[in-house]
């Protein structure tokens, strides 16, 4: 049963984690194409755009969102363990654990389930940024960030799910704080 969810389910949940993280990498692209029409339109024919700034933020706050979970995997977020590091292994372990469960996952369920109630709202109202001159749909970036939180839900519960392993046996899988890197997606 073990083997099978760190070799079936824990990767299946981190090649979402990494399909959101390829669509990140696509939207950092669009920032840059935008940001480079908006400087252009701007300075060189006097003509600015109304849509550039929204595009930008909007893009740049599910941006993170979207790389949340594949950045979780990696092992990238910062971790202050200073502590945790002097414990055995099996209990650095269950600290993860018992964080990932007791805190996160509960956290990441009542912002998701908000975020996702306030997209479906603006998508049923066709809300506007009222902010805005040009007026944009806000439902899309709300949908984002809702997708967001859903991949980061999905990559803790594999990490919950390692650590779990990792609490009956330390050995089979990486300690705390360190990633397998034979697991990685790659470009």
């Amino acid at each position: 049963m073990k083997k099978t969810i760190l070799t079936s389910v824990c990767p299946a949940l981190d090649r979402v984690g990494w399909a959101l993280a390829v669509v990140a990498m696509a939207e950092v692209v669009v920032i840059v194409a935008v940001q480079l029409y908006e400087v252009i339109a701007r300075y060189v024919f006097n003509a600015p755009t109304l849509w550039g700034s929204d595009i930008a933020y909007m893009t740049t706050g599910t941006l993170f969102l979207l790389g949340a979970a594949y950045t979780l995997r990696m092992g990238a977020h910062i971790r202050i363990d200073f502590l945790a590091i002097r414990l055995p292994v099996r209990i650095q372990h269950a600290i993860n654990l018992l964080f990932y469960v007791a805190v996160f996952l509960p956290l990441l369920w009542f912002v998701g389930s908000a975020s996702a109630v306030k997209a479906w709202q603006a998508y049923l109202k066709g809300e506007l940024e009222s902010m805005s001159a040009w007026e944009p749909l806000v439902w899309p970036f709300y949908t984002g960030m809702t997708i967001g939180l859903v991949g980061l839900g999905l990559q803790v519960v594999a990490e919950s799910l390692r650590h779990a392993a990792g609490l009956a046996d330390p050995a089979s899988v990486p300690p705390p704080g360190t990633t397998d890197p034979t697991t990685h997606a790659t470009v």
